[in-house]
């Protein structure tokens, strides 16, 4: 069985997409993170060891990336700062510091993107 846990950040920042008919202009966005990792709960005499992570330290660890993005022009870091790319970006950042299962950015409340580990 496996159980996931999720902690959600919100940042906003600025980008600018060359070319598109809309999103050519600079414009602004502040966006909800939601990322979720997947494990094993281990049955133990610790705390830690009835958790996938805990979530101070997942918190800790996810915000160390997201936060290079939080109030910032998006395109000093990405050729095209996509919710894709951005997305992207953030999984791959945190792949190897926590279970990583899921990545999803939102774009205001009904658009978003998930990156998975399937």
């Amino acid at each position: 069985m496996k159980t996931r846990l999720g902690v959600s950040f919100e940042i906003d920042f600025a980008h600018t997409l060359r070319g598109h008919p809309k999103c050519g202009k600079p414009h602004g966005h502040t966006s909800r993170i939601i990322v979720e990792v997947q494990g094993d709960v281990k049955k133990g005499a610790s705390y830690e060891e009835n958790m996938v992570i805990e979530f101070d330290k997942m918190k800790k660890l996810c915000w160390a990336t997201i936060e290079q993005l939080d109030h910032r022009n998006l395109n000093d870091l990405f050729d095209f700062p996509t919710f894709e790319n951005i997305a992207e970006w953030i999984f791959e950042n945190l792949k190897d510091k926590i279970p990583l299962h899921s990545v999803k950015f939102f774009e205001g409340t009904n658009k978003y993107c998930e990156i998975t580990s399937d």
